[in-house]
C-alpha cells in the first residue's frame, strides 16, 4: 500500500481492510493484482486505474469521476467461451495515463446500472467481474491479496492533489514540467499573471526577480484579490508573491533585487526565463546576456496609447507581444525587443488594465508550453503580436523544418 494513501477516506480505507493491493500514482489509484482470463484459457494477473482527486472532507467517501476504469494486461475473456468480453470492454488501445503506467483496455460497465458512489464500489465491481471468470478456471485466485506496495508517487510541489490534471487526462502531459526551473524576471502586471499560470504547472522551482515595492495599482494589475493589509506591509513584490502562491505549491523563491551587474549571472541556472519588465535598458542587458548564454526565454511587452477620434471619446489602442529567442534563433532580438525608455506608455500610469496583462501572459505561458512540446505548433514563429483593434495574431520569425 503506497504511503501517500493516509488520508480518511472510507472507502479506500476498506478496500485496504479487505486486502486489495492499493498504489497512489500521480493521482490515480491503482489495484495490482487482479485475476482475469486471457485468450488462451490462463489466469493473468492486471492493474486497474481510475483518476483519485481524493476526498475533500474528513470521514467522507471522495466520488470517482465516472463508472469507467483502465486495466492494464491482455484483453479479457469469458472463461467458458474463450470469447473477449464485450459487454465489459469499451475500446482497447494503449493510453499512457501517468509516467510509470499505461492502460490498455478502457473498461465501461455499471454497477446495477448506477454510477459508483465511491472508490469500493468502483474497485469492488470491476474486480468482482474479472475474478468471476478466473475463479472458473483456479476457485481460489482472488485480488485481495494484502501486499503492502512501496510508494512510487514522487514528491509534489503542490500542497493537494492536482485534480485538475487527472480529471481531465492530461497528467501525462503536465509530467513534462517536472524538475524545470523557471524564472520571471518582473512580477509587476504582466509578470504575476505569469507566475499565476505557471505555478499551476508542477515545474520544480519558480524564482521571482522583482526589486520595486507591492502598492495599491500593482493590485489592481495581478491576479487575486490583495487586502488593504497587503498593500500596507509595503513588502517588495517578490516577497508578496512567494507568499501568496507559497500556500498553493512549494517551489516558490523570491530575489527580490533588481537584475542587473552582478546578479545577472544568477539567471544562468534556470531551464527558462520570461522577461516581464518595461526598462528598456534593463531589458536590452538581460535579453543580450540571456542570448549570449544560450538560454532559452520569452520577452513580454505591451503598447498602449490613448487615441482621440473627432466626434467620439478617447479610446485605448493596445497591442500586446511575445518575443521567443531560443539557442537556435536569436537573430530576430534587435527587431522585435523594445529597448526605448517608455516615459509616455499608458502602461507607466495607473490605468487599469489588469485584461492587456492577463492576455499577454496567456499568450507566453502558452508559447512556452509550445516550445516544451505539450501544444501543437505547426507555424513555430518566434515573435507574435495581438492587436485589440484589428482583433488579430500576427506572427512572424519561424523556424523552417
Amino acid at each position: 500500500m503506497s504511503a501517500v494513501l493516509t488520508d480518511p477516506d472510507p472507502s479506500v480505507e476498506q478496500l485496504l481492510k479487505e486486502g486489495y493491493e492499493l498504489e497512489l500514482l500521480h493521482q490515480h489509484l491503482l489495484v495490482h493484482g487482479v485475476p482475469y482470463v486471457n485468450h488462451c484459457g490462463e489466469v493473468c494477473w492486471g492493474v486497474l486505474a481510475a483518476p483519485y482527486t481524493g476526498n475533500r472532507v474528513e470521514g467522507v467517501s471522495a466520488t470517482p469521476k465516472g463508472h469507467t476504469i483502465w486495466l492494464h494486461g491482455e484483453t479479457p475473456h469469458h472463461a467458458a467461451s474463450r470469447k473477449p468480453m464485450h459487454g465489459l470492454i469499451n475500446s482497447s488501445a494503449d493510453r499512457k495515463l501517468c509516467e510509470g503506467f499505461v492502460g490498455n483496455h478502457y473498461l465501461s460497465n455499471k454497477p446495477n446500472n448506477q454510477v459508483p458512489k465511491n472508490f469500493y464500489d468502483l474497485i469492488s465491481h470491476y474486480h468482482g467481474l474479472l475474478s468471476a471468470e478466473a475463479q472458473q478456471i483456479a476457485p481460489n485466485v482472488d485480488g485481495r491479496t494484502g501486499k503492502v506496495r512501496a510508494n512510487r508517487d514522487p514528491e509534489s510541489v503542490f500542497r493537494y492533489p492536482d485534480t485538475a490534471s487527472c480529471r481531465s487526462g492530461i497528467t501525462n502531459l503536465s509530467q513534462r514540467f517536472r524538475d524545470y526551473q523557471v524564472a520571471i524576471v518582473g512580477v509587476g502586471g504582466t509578470g504575476s499573471y505569469v507566475l499565476d499560470l505557471i505555478a499551476k504547472t508542477p515545474v520544480a522551482e519558480i524564482h521571482l526577480f522583482d526589486g520595486d515595492t507591492f502598492e495599491s495599482h500593482n493590485a489592481f494589475r495581478s491576479p487575486g484579490a490583495a487586502t488593504i493589509e497587503n498593500i500596507n506591509r509595503n513588502e517588495l513584490k517578490a516577497v508578496f508573491f512567494q507568499e501568496q502562491y507559497g500556500s498553493f505549491r512549494k517551489g516558490i523563491v523570491s530575489h527580490p533585487y533588481k537584475v542587473s551587474g552582478d546578479t545577472l549571472t544568477e539567471l544562468e541556472s534556470f531551464d527558462f526565463v520570461f522577461v516581464c519588465i518595461d526598462d528598456g535598458d534593463s531589458r536590452k542587458v538581460i535579453c543580450e546576456f540571456l542570448a549570449d548564454r544560450g538560454i532559452a526565454f520569452i520577452d513580454t511587452g505591451i503598447g498602449m496609447t490613448l487615441q482621440s477620434v473627432e466626434g467620439q471619446q478617447e479610446q485605448l489602442s493596445a497591442t500586446c507581444r511575445v518575443t521567443v529567442v531560443s539557442p537556435e534563433k536569436k537573430d530576430h532580438m534587435d527587431r522585435f525587443l523594445d529597448y526605448a525608455p517608455n516615459d509616455d506608455n499608458v502602461y507607466d500610469s495607473n490605468i487599469q488594465i489588469a485584461d492587456m496583462n492577463a492576455l499577454n501572459a496567456a499568450m507566453a505561458v502558452v508559447r512556452w508550453k509550445q516550445f516544451l512540446g505539450v501544444y501543437q505548433d505547426q507555424q513555430k514563429a518566434h515573435n507574435l503580436t495581438m492587436t485589440m483593434s484589428l482583433q488579430s495574431m500576427h506572427r512572424e520569425e519561424a523556424i523552417e523544418e
